[in-house]
């Protein structure tokens, strides 16, 4: 029997790699059984291990691509990972929300790609960053993005302090005490979610894979923590699925 799939959009880089960014993103929703759109904020020169060029889109023409999705469906969740800075983040921030107050958005703060190339400008400043968070259902940093963005050494402390203004996901997968071990912070809340698996192999766009299939959980109705549980299943099961830097979505 027929039935409608929740709406997602991914709004992030093409890597023509398809092992992050936007396809990487629809594949995961594909896998999860939600329907998923995509808008490119940055088109990118690369493959799984070698980073060389970017060229950003125009913040105008981020939200003419969004403008004719949001106005004929009812998009339920939005995963945002590679954007220019803070400013353009809460402009795409704020136009989705306009449109959609209930819409459910996950942050995923890209800073560096795998191969060590900086991605974006953004600063240490938090004041426009912070007024984004607020707006937002969980942000996704792993522990480099956190020292970096959070400006502190104390990644627990910053996640804390982040988590005032929105949940916190604090991905452990380059955690050499705790590997894979994450930590959800919800306010005065705190959770650990540990590996079912272990990871026998590391993967180009984990970051990617993992908030796209939270923002799928979230659509479809799963709360919070229960959304991110299942998307840690899925990316160990990602990650396990071949040796090489392209992992293989499946169901």
């Amino acid at each position: 029997m027929y039935q409608e799939r929740p709406y997602v959009v991914s709004i992030a880089g093409f890597d023509p790699s398809a092992g992050a960014g936007l396809m990487a993103d629809v594949k995961t929703f594909e896998q999860h059984r939600v329907y998923g759109f995509g808008v490119s904020t940055v088109w990118t020169v690369q493959n799984d291990s070698d980073f060389l060029a970017m060229e950003w889109m125009e913040p105008a023409f981020i939200i003419k691509q969004l403008k004719p999705l949001v106005s004929k469906f009812d998009i339920k969740a939005c995963k945002i990972g590679l954007i220019q800075n803070p400013e353009v983040l809460f402009e795409v921030i704020s136009f989705l929300k306009s449109n959609n107050p209930e819409i459910k958005i996950v942050l995923d703060p890209v800073w560096k790609a795998s191969a060590g190339y900086e991605l974006n400008n953004w600063n240490t400043d938090q004041s426009i960053l912070k007024q984004s968070l607020k707006k937002i259902d969980l942000v996704t940093p792993n522990l480099a993005e956190m020292q970096f963005l959070g400006g502190s050494q104390d990644v627990i402390s910053s996640a804390r302090t982040w988590a005032e203004y929105c949940p916190v996901l604090l991905k452990g997968g380059h955690n050499d005490k705790n590997h894979a071990q994450d930590l959800l912070f919800e306010r005065n809340d705190f959770y650990e979610i540990t590996p079912a698996n272990i990871s026998l192999y590391s993967k180009h766009g984990s970051g990617c894979v993992l908030s796209s299939a939270i923002a799928s959980n979230l659509a479809l109705g799963f709360p919070l923590l229960e959304a991110c549980k299942k998307a840690k299943l899925y990316i160990e099961e990602y990650l396990n699925s071949n040796p090489t830097l392209l992992g293989y979505h499946k169901a």
